[in-house]
C-alpha cells in the first residue's frame, strides 16, 4: 500500500499517528496528484493500493444516501472517508466515487469528532437515540490495521457515553487481540455483510471467507459487544435458494440471538452505468446475466417475483426465531414486508421506529451493565 498525505494535512493526528509507523509520501494535494493515463476501469484497480491523507472541508455527520422511492431505514453516517481495497464485482463505489484511490480524511479527531459529538449531546439531550453507522463510502475496518478510526470511534463512544449505536461495517475478519483492547459496550455493533461462500469465492475479492467472519462475530460477543449481519446484496444463482438459508442457519447457530442487534436484506440493485464498469474489471463475473427492471428509484433490480423467491428461501428459518432477531429489508416495499416478514409497514418512518426500538435497548443495556 502506498500512503500519500496532503501537505494541509500533515500536522493533523491522524496523518502523524500513520507515518510514525509507515513511509508516506507528501503531496500538494488529492485534486493535483498525477494519475495513469489508463481507462477509468484500471485507474479504480490501481487506486485500490494508494491511501491518501486529506484535509476534508465537508461535513462528518450526514444522511445514509437511501432512496425515496422504497422504504429506508433513515441510519446516519460519520463519513470518515472514501474507498474500499477489497474489490467485489457488485460494488457500487466503482461507479460512485469518480475519483480512484482509498481516502482518509486526516482531520478526523480535529474536525470530525467534536462536530459528532455536537450532534450526540443534542439528540441525547432531547432523548433521541441515534443509529450511526461509518461503513457506507468505505469498509469500516478494511484499513483499520494503518488508521484505526473506527478504535478512535470505540473509544470516543465510552468517552462521550451517547444515547446511539455505532454499527462497524465490514467483510474482513479480526482477531482476539483486537476485541480485547477495548471495554466491553453492546452500543458498539460489529456488523458482517454475509453471502454464500461461492459468492465470496467469485465476487468478493480480498475478503474474509465466511467461516472467519462468523469466528470474528463469536468473537465481539464474547469481548461484550454486539453483532449484526447483513444479505445484501442476496445475489441470484442456481444454488441460490439452498445456500442462502444455509449461511442464514450457521449465523443463528453460531451467535446467541440476544447478541444479535439485526439482519438485514435486500436483493441485488445497482445503477445502469455500473454494468459496464463492473463487466470490464470482472470479466468472469455472471451476476449482470439476469434479467433486470428498472425500479422506482433508476437502479436495476431483479423483478418482483424474483426477489420474493429469494426472500422467501428464508422465511422458515425467520419464522423460526419467533421474533427474537429483527429482521427488516432495505429498499423494498410494504408488499415485501408483509408477504415474508408478516409486517404492517407503510413508511421509511416506521422501519426507523422498529430498528431506534434495538437501538434503545442496548443502550439500555450498557446503563444496566455501569455505563455513566
Amino acid at each position: 500500500m502506498e500512503i500519500f498525505i496532503e501537505e494541509s494535512a500533515l500536522s493533523f493526528k491522524l496523518a502523524q499517528n500513520i507515518i510514525k509507523s509507515y513511509p508516506a509520501k507528501i503531496i500538494s494535494s488529492y485534486e493535483n496528484f498525477k494519475w495513469e493515463k489508463k481507462p477509468f476501469p484500471e485507474l479504480i484497480s490501481i487506486g485500490k493500493k494508494r491511501l491518501f491523507l486529506i484535509h476534508y472541508k465537508g461535513n462528518f455527520f450526514r444522511n445514509c444516501p437511501g432512496t425515496k422511492a422504497y422504504f429506508c431505514c433513515r441510519y446516519k453516517i460519520f463519513h470518515f472517508g472514501e474507498g474500499c481495497p477489497l474489490d467485489c464485482s457488485y460494488c457500487i463505489l466503482q461507479l460512485y466515487l469518480n475519483r480512484p484511490g482509498l481516502k482518509i480524511w486526516a482531520n478526523l479527531i480535529e474536525d470530525g469528532l467534536p462536530e459528532l459529538k455536537r450532534v450526540l449531546k443534542e439528540h441525547k439531550e432531547k432523548k433521541q437515540v441515534l443509529r450511526i453507522g461509518t461503513g457506507e463510502f468505505a469498509d469500516s475496518l478494511a484499513l483499520e490495521s494503518i488508521c484505526n478510526v473506527s478504535e478512535i470511534l470505540i473509544n470516543f463512544w465510552q468517552e462521550v457515553n451517547p444515547l446511539a449505536v455505532l454499527e462497524l461495517k465490514t467483510k474482513v475478519a479480526l482477531s482476539e487481540n483486537y476485541f480485547s483492547k477495548f471495554y466491553p459496550d453492546p452500543r458498539i455493533i460489529f456488523a458482517w455483510s454475509v453471502n454464500p461462500e461461492k459468492i465470496i469465492k467469485y465476487e468478493e475479492k480480498g475478503t474474509a471467507p465466511l467461516e472467519k467472519r462468523l469466528e470474528s462475530a463469536k468473537k465481539a460477543v464474547k469481548h461484550g459487544f454486539t453483532v449484526a449481519f447483513h444479505f445484501d446484496p442476496i445475489i441470484f444463482y442456481e444454488d441460490a435458494e439452498k445456500e442462502y438459508p444455509l449461511v442464514l442457519e450457521k449465523i443463528l447457530n453460531s451467535v446467541p440471538l440476544n447478541k444479535i442487534a439485526w439482519i438485514s436484506l435486500g436483493t441485488l440493485r445497482y445503477p445502469k452505468d455500473l454494468k459496464a464498469i463492473a463487466e470490464n474489471r470482472f470479466p468472469k463475473t455472471k451476476i449482470y446475466s439476469q434479467e433486470f427492471i428498472e425500479g422506482l428509484d433508476g437502479k436495476k433490480r431483479y423483478f418482483i417475483d424474483l426477489r420474493r423467491k429469494l426472500y422467501n428461501s428464508l422465511k422458515k428459518i425467520i419464522d423460526e426465531t419467533k421474533g427474537l432477531v429483527t429482521f427488516y429489508f432495505c429498499m423494498e416495499g410494504e408488499r415485501m414486508w408483509e408477504e415474508v416478514l408478516g409486517k404492517k409497514i407503510t413508511s421509511s418512518f416506521q422501519v426507523k421506529t422498529l430498528l431506534d426500538e434495538v437501538a434503545l435497548n442496548l443502550c439500555y443495556d450498557k446503563t444496566k451493565k455501569g455505563g455513566n
